[in-house]
Order: C-alpha cells, then sequence, then structure tokens
C-alpha cells in the first residue's frame, strides 16, 4: 500500500493488559486505546522529506482521527502525520 498526501499507515502495538497493581485484564476491550502505541508501517513521500517519522517507529496519535483499514487480513489504520504527537 503507498501511503499519499501526507498520511502514515500504523497498526497497534499489542500494549499489555495490566492494571496500575499488576492484574492481568483478560477482557481486551478494558485497554484504553486513546493510550495504545502504534507502529509505522509505510509513510507518504511528503512524510519522508519531513525525516521526522519512519517506518518501523513506535508512535502515539489520536486514534479518533484515524481511518481504520485491512491489509493483508491485518488490522491497520491510515491518519495524517499531523496527528501523530510523539515519536517513541
Amino acid at each position: 500500500m503507498k501511503m499519499l498526501q501526507g498520511n502514515v499507515l500504523v497498526t497497534e502495538v499489542e500494549k499489555e493488559a495490566t492494571t496500575a497493581g499488576g492484574i492481568i485484564l483478560s477482557d481486551p476491550s478494558k485497554i484504553d486505546k486513546a493510550t495504545q502505541p502504534a507502529l509505522v508501517l509505510a509513510i507518504s513521500p511528503e512524510v519522508q522529506e519531513l525525516g521526522t517519522v519512519e517506518p518501523g517507529d513506535q508512535v502515539h496519535l489520536k486514534w479518533t482521527e484515524s481511518q481504520p483499514v485491512n491489509v493483508d487480513g491485518k488490522k491497520a489504520a491510515i491518519i495524517h502525520y499531523s496527528h501523530i504527537k510523539a515519536v517513541l
């Protein structure tokens, strides 16, 4: 998949499902997606020119601004680079 016009393709990074007290959560719906990091899979040429985000980077982003897509049978999302808040 080729990204265009400042877009970035990301997928969710598996976050350990435990509470602050160490309790393991078995229900994935209890995990707060808003704080879940993402893995960058592909970037547009415009983002590549900026040099701030590269494929393989883990980032924090505004998930509510992402567009869910299915890439080779796996969940992913397309988001404009301006909604990426931090590179880990």
